[in-house]
């Protein structure tokens, strides 16, 4: 009589098919976007508004239903006030991301900016 094989045999074993790491990406995205929408306030109706959509395909993107591309993607990121960002990394390593405000002094030319970035470097 043959084993079943173990959670973490049918893990592994899935971890090695594209669809897992597409549907990874999907929930990541999907997870990201409903926590702008709801840190911004933004309803699934307003949201449909901002990209010419209905509210049910809003819906059917936060559920991961829907085959959404990049330029979709991108457009849903700018109706939130975001943008979508990609990373690649080595398969092994872990990855922390963290956003840092870019906004410069008023008075600081590009010119003393440069020079200050290579003094930090120094």
């Amino acid at each position: 009589m043959a084993t079943k094989p173990s959670f973490r045999e049918l893990f592994e074993e899935a971890r090695q098919h594209d669809d897992y790491w597409t549907e990874g990406l999907i929930v990541e995205f999907t997870e990201e976007l409903a926590r702008w929408m709801k840190d911004k306030k933004v309803s699934r109706s307003e949201l449909a508004g901002r990209i010419g959509h209905s509210p049910a395909y809003v819906t059917k993107v936060l559920r991961g239903n829907a085959n959404f591309t990049a330029a979709t993607m991108a457009k849903l990121a700018k109706a939130v006030g975001a943008e979508v960002r990609i990373h690649l990394a080595p398969s092994e390593s872990r990855t922390t991301w963290y956003d840092q405000a870019t906004t410069r002094p008023q008075e600081a030319s590009e010119p003393e900016l440069l020079e200050k970035s290579a003094a930090r470097r120094r």
